[in-house]
C-alpha cells in the first residue's frame, strides 16, 4: 500500500517522542496497567508448563482446556487495556509462530466484544472532522451506531439525495493513546531481545514495528477509502462480489462515509435458504473472489470475519466491509506462494525450505534437518488417505507445534493471510459440511501453474511431470489433471485452464515434455490411451476451446518452423522401413488416430484433414504451402522422369532383333 500515502506513517521515533509528551506519570501508570496484565499472563504461562500443576499429570486435553481458560482471561484484559491491546489481540491471533491454537481460537473472537463509546463524543468529533453537525450534512443520521470496533464506531444515516450511508467515525484521541501504548511495547520488546531466554530469541522489536505500521495505516480513514475503491475496481467485472461505494464529501482522515449495504450475515444459513440464496454458487463466488485477491491483484481483505461479509439477497453477491486490514503481496512473494501452495498440494515438504527462506518465514541456520522429518510425518498423517477432507484448519492445527517450537517467524502480512483462510474456511464449513477448499483450490493452483508470468513455475511443473530419465511421470501427470478437474460442483477454474496448458505443451519450454509425451504415444499408443481418462475428463469439462480449436492449434504448429523437432520425431517414429506407401506406416497411423477419439470426441481423421486443409489455405500456411507445391512438382517431375526412363529402355528393347514366332504373331496382327 506504499503507493497510497497516508496522513501520519508510523514511525519509532514519533512514538517515542509522544510517549516524552505525555509526562512521566502518565507513562508510569499506564506502565503499570500494562505490566499488571502482562506479569499475570508470565505467571500463569509458567505454572502451566509445570505436569505437576494438572490433576492428571497433564493429558493433552487437560492442557488445552487450562490454555483455553487462560486465552479467555487474555482477551478480557486486552479488552480492558483499550483500542491498542485490542488489536494486539487480534494480531496475536494470526500468529501460531507466538502462541498455542488454543490462544488462536479464543483471541480471534476480539472483534465481537467492543463497546461502543458515547454518542455525543462521537457527534462532536464529526463536527470537528467535516464541519457540520451530523443533523445538518444528512437528511436523517442514527442516534445509535448499529456496530463497534477496536478503533470506531458505525452510524446508519441517509443523504438528502435519499441515498443510505454508513458512517464510521474514529475513537477520540486515539493517535496519541495508541502511540503512548506502542512507545511502551517497543521498550519492553527491546528488553526481550536483550534477553534471549525470556523473548525465545525472536525478533520482538520488528514485530512491534509491523504492528505499529499496520495499526497507523488503520487510523487513517482516507487510506481506507482508497482500499476501499482499489477493491471495489478489482471486483467491477466478477459476478457475485461486491464492495460498497466511497462518498468522499462525508468523508476525511477520521470519518469514513460508504455505501450502506443492506444484506444478510453470511453465517445467517437459514434466512439464506429462506431468501432463496444458492450456498453452491456463494461459497464459489467467495472462494474464486480470495483466491484473485491473493495470487491476480496482491490486494487481501485481512479481517473477514462474519460481521464484514454480507449477501445481498437482490442478487446473491457477497459483499465485502471495512477495508481497514489489508494486505499486499508482491509479485515475488506471489511466485514463491505458489510454489509453497504446489508443494502443499503435491505433498511435498522436501521442496519448501528455500521459499519459506526467502518469505521470511524461516532463518538460514533453522534446523531444517529437523524439522523436515517432522513435515513429513505430518504431511503423512494429514494427507495420508485418499478419502480423508483435509481443512485448511488441520493443516494449519497440525502445523502449529511446529511453528512455535522451531526457529519460525511469520511475516505480518502473511499472518493476516493465514488468518483469514481460517476465518473464510470456518464459514464455508457452517454453510456447507462438505465443503473442500483444497479441491476448490486446486484447480486454481493448476492455473496459476500454467498461466504465472514466470518461466520459472513453468519450469518447475516441467520438472513434476517428468522422472530423471526424461520420461513422462505418468502418475504426476495423474494428480495434476485430477486436480484440475475435481472441483466439478464449483466450476471455478476448469473453463479456461485447456489454452494455458495448450500454450505450454506448444512452448519452448514444453519441449522437453512434448518430447518425452510424443516418445512414449509412438511406442506404444494403446497404453498411453488406458491411462488418459483424466486428460481427457480435463478436454471434456472446459467449453473454452473445442476440439477442432485445439486440432487446429496442434496443427499450426506442427506445420510452422517451431514444429520441425517434433514434426521430423513424429514422421521418423510412423516410416515404415519396408517402402510402403508414402513411406509412413498407415495402419500405426489410424491406431494413433482411434486413440486421439477417447480424449476428445472431435479429434476425428475427418477433421484433422479438414483442419490441415483450412490450414494450407490460409495466409499462415502460405509457406508451407510453397514447400509442399514445390515438393509436390518435385515429386511430379521426378515421377515424370522415372516414366520416362522406363520408356525410353522399353524403345531401345523393341529395336532389338524380334524372334521368328513373334515376327510372326505381328505380322498376322499387321
Amino acid at each position: 500500500m506504499s503507493d497510497i500515502p497516508i496522513e501520519r506513517p508510523y514511525t519509532p521515533e514519533y512514538v517515542q517522542n509522544r510517549l516524552r509528551e505525555a509526562g512521566r506519570w502518565t507513562a508510569l501508570r499506564r506502565t503499570w496497567q500494562v505490566l499488571r496484565v502482562l506479569l499475570v499472563g508470565w505467571f500463569y504461562r509458567t505454572v502451566d508448563r509445570w505436569r505437576w500443576t494438572y490433576r492428571h499429570g497433564g493429558t493433552k486435553a487437560e492442557i488445552e482446556a487450562r490454555q483455553r481458560r487462560r486465552a479467555q482471561w487474555l482477551r478480557d484484559r486486552l479488552v480492558w487495556l483499550g483500542p491498542t491491546f485490542v488489536k494486539l489481540g487480534q494480531s496475536l491471533a494470526t500468529r501460531p509462530d507466538l502462541l498455542p491454537l488454543p490462544y488462536l481460537e479464543v483471541l480471534s473472537t476480539l472483534h465481537d466484544r467492543i463497546p461502543s463509546f458515547p454518542n455525543e463524543i462521537a457527534y462532536a468529533f464529526i463536527e470537528e472532522e467535516l464541519h457540520w453537525k451530523p443533523e445538518t450534512l444528512f437528511a436523517r443520521f442514527d442516534p445509535e451506531p448499529f456496530a463497534a470496533a477496536s478503533l470506531g464506531q458505525v452510524y446508519h444515516a441517509v443523504t438528502h439525495e435519499g441515498d443510505e450511508v454508513a458512517v464510521k467515525v474514529q475513537r477520540p484521541d486515539l493517535l496519541r493513546l495508541i502511540s503512548l501504548d506502542l512507545a511502551l511495547l517497543r521498550r519492553l520488546a527491546a528488553f526481550l531481545e536483550r534477553h534471549p531466554r525470556l523473548g525465545r530469541g525472536l525478533p520482538w522489536v520488528d514485530l512491534v514495528d509491523e504492528f505499529g505500521t499496520k495499526i497507523f495505516e488503520e487510523l487513517d480513514y482516507v487510506h481506507e477509502a482508497h482500499l476501499t475503491e482499489r477493491f471495489r475496481a478489482n471486483f467491477a467485472g466478477l459476478e457475485g462480489v461486491y464492495a460498497p461505494r466511497v462518498y468522499w464529501e462525508f468523508s476525511s482522515r477520521r470519518v469514513l462515509t460508504t455505501e450502506f449495504i443492506r444484506g444478510i450475515k453470511v453465517t445467517d444459513k437459514e434466512r439464506l435458504k429462506a431468501e432463496g440464496i444458492d450456498i453452491l454458487a456463494l461459497l464459489a463466488h467467495g472462494t474464486r473472489a480470495n483466491l484473485i485477491q491473493l495470487f491476480e491483484h496482491g490486494l487481501f481483505h485481512a479481517d473477514p470475519h462474519p460481521g464484514n461479509l454480507l449477501v445481498r439477497p437482490e442478487d446473491g453477491s457477497l459483499a465485502f466491509l471495512d477495508f481497514g486490514m489489508m494486505s499486499i503481496v508482491g509479485e515475488e512473494d506471489k511466485r514463491r506462494m505458489i510454489e509453497i501452495f504446489i508443494d502443499v498440494i503435491n505433498r511435498r515438504p522436501e521442496n519448501l525450505r528455500e521459499n519459506l527462506i526467502a518469505l521470511g518465514f524461516l532463518q538460514p541456520d533453522a534446523r531444517w534437518d529437523e524439522i523436515l522429518p517432522l513435515a513429513m510425518e505430518l504431511f503423512a498423517s494429514v494427507f495420508g488417505s485418499e478419502d480423508k477432507r483435509v481443512r485448511f484448519q488441520d493443516v494449519t492445527a497440525a502445523f502449529s507445534p511446529l511453528l512455535y517450537e522451531y526457529e519460525f517467524r511469520i511475516p505480518v502480512d502473511f499472518a493476516y493471510i493465514v488468518r483469514s483462510i481460517m476465518i473464510l474456511e470456518g464459514i464455508a464449513l457452517q454453510l456447507d459440511p462438505d465443503f473442500d477448499i483444497w479441491a476448490v483450490s486446486a484447480p486454481y493452483a493448476a492455473r496459476m501453474m500454467l498461466t504465472f508470468p514466470d518461466p520459472g513455475i513453468r519450469r518447475r511443473l516441467m520438472a513434476e511431470l517428468l522422472t530423471p530419465a526424461g520420461g513422462i511421470d505418468w502418475q504426476r501427470l495423474d494428480d495434476l489433471t485430477a486436480l484440475a478437474v475435481r472441483d466439478n460442483g464449483f466450476r471455478l477454474s476448469t473453463e479456461g485452464l485447456l489454452g494455458p496448458a495448450l500454450d505450454l505443451l506448444l512452448s519452448p519450454e514444453g519441449a522437453e515434455l512434448r518430447r518425452a509425451l510424443l516418445a512414449e504415444v509412438l511406442r506404444d499408443p494403446d497404453t498411453v490411451g488406458k491411462r488418459a481418462d483424466e486428460l481427457a475428463s480435463l478436454l471434456a469439462s472446459d467449453p473454452s476451446l473445442s476440439g477442432r480449436e485445439i486440432l487446429s492449434r496442434v496443427v499450426a504448429f506442427l506445420l510452422s518452423p517451431e514444429g520441425e523437432e517434433t514434426r521430423e520425431q513424429l514422421i521418423a517414429g510412423l516410416r515404415r522401413h519396408d517402402g510402403g506407401p508414402l513411406g509412413l506406416d498407415l495402419a500405426r497411423l489410424l491406431d494413433l488416430a482411434s486413440q486421439a477419439t477417447k480424449l476428445h470426441p472431435e479429434f476425428r481423421v475427418g477433421t484433422a484433414i479438414r483442419v490441415v486443409g483450412d490450414y494450407l489455405l490460409s495466409p499462415q500456411g502460405k509457406p508451407i504451402r510453397k514447400k509442399l507445391l514445390a515438393a509436390g512438382a518435385q515429386w511430379a517431375l521426378g515421377n515424370l522422369a522415372e516414366a520416362l526412363g522406363r520408356l525410353g529402355r522399353s524403345a531401345q528393347g523393341d529395336a532389338r532383333p524380334v524372334p521368328p514366332t513373334r515376327q510372326i504373331v505381328v505380322a498376322k496382327s499387321a
